[in-house]
């Protein structure tokens, strides 16, 4: 049954891995279209998990307003050319507004809740999937695609580490399995696997490859533990069931969600 399972994960690792990076390499619309995806389907995941709590998001409106804003991304990254452009650029802000006109008919008992959860769901998953336009227009497909591996690299590495000599823990009341020896090798494996996506993508200096490496060494585990601090609040263990072995697609892309704004903001000041 282990076996299964293993094989089970590594499969379902596998094809979420050839989508992501094989629609990089494909076209600009296509990435767009996996990332946009993954933006409705983890922010539903999210409203799941925020609607545990009691609290009762807007759904539809906040999945309406987080594909907004990732198309508005998408359009500005390629610069603004047209009206058409503005157009979308500015959508989400409409969107944004009437969801707390919304509000008022839904006669909920938290409406303040409600609305605070579902713009969240917006900042919190949306936005910062939707920023990948921009690393993507500003590095190119290679770069977009180094932050990927660099965080899987990460993720696995912190693991490998954690199971082999983990004996400090890291947040034992979020993640009882994480420690600090984790942490730190998958820093180190980080640093290593950026030296070597420098040599392997030409076109990335070494200062960028670093940059994104140390960014996201240190801010992916973080962001892995506010996902699960989410889910440990609410008694749940996965997201979702999207992905077969590993949970949901918001578990897949938790570590991304808050080291992405950070890479985004690097590569438009030095890239």
């Amino acid at each position: 049954m282990k076996l299964r399972n293993l094989f089970i994960r590594l499969l379902s690792g596998a094809i979420y891995a050839a989508l992501m990076l094989g629609s990089l390499y494909l076209c600009p619309q296509a990435f767009a279209s996996v990332m946009a995806f993954a933006v409705v389907v983890s922010m539903h995941e999210f409203y799941g998990i925020a609607a545990k709590t009691g609290v009762s998001p807007q759904r539809t409106a906040g999945l309406l307003c987080g594909v907004t804003v990732f198309v508005a991304c998408y359009a500005g990254s390629f610069g603004l050319t047209d009206n058409y452009d503005r157009f979308f650029l500015y959508l989400p802000v409409p969107v944004a507004v009437f969801v707390f006109f919304a509000e008022l008919f839904r006669k909920k008992n938290t409406p303040v809740a409600n609305i605070a959860c579902t713009l969240l769901g917006v900042i919190y998953v949306a936005l910062p999937l939707s920023l990948a336009n921009f690393v993507y227009n500003a590095g190119g497909a290679n770069a977009m695609c180094s932050f990927f591996i660099l965080l899987w690299a990460n993720d696995s590495f912190a693991y490998l580490f954690g199971v082999a000599f983990g004996r400090h823990k890291l947040f034992p009341s979020i993640s009882p399995k994480k420690s600090w020896e984790g942490y730190i090798g998958g820093i180190l494996s980080v640093m290593a696997a950026a030296w070597a996506l420098h040599h392997l993508f030409g076109d990335v200096a070494l200062v960028h490859m670093v940059a994104f490496g140390a960014i996201i060494s240190v801010t992916a585990v973080l962001a892995d533990l506010v996902e699960s601090m989410f889910k440990r609040s609410v008694g749940v263990k996965d997201s979702g069931a999207i992905m077969p072995g590993h949970g949901g697609l918001l578990d897949r892309l938790d570590a991304a969600l808050l080291s992405l704004p950070l890479v985004f903001a690097y590569a438009q000041l030095f890239m």
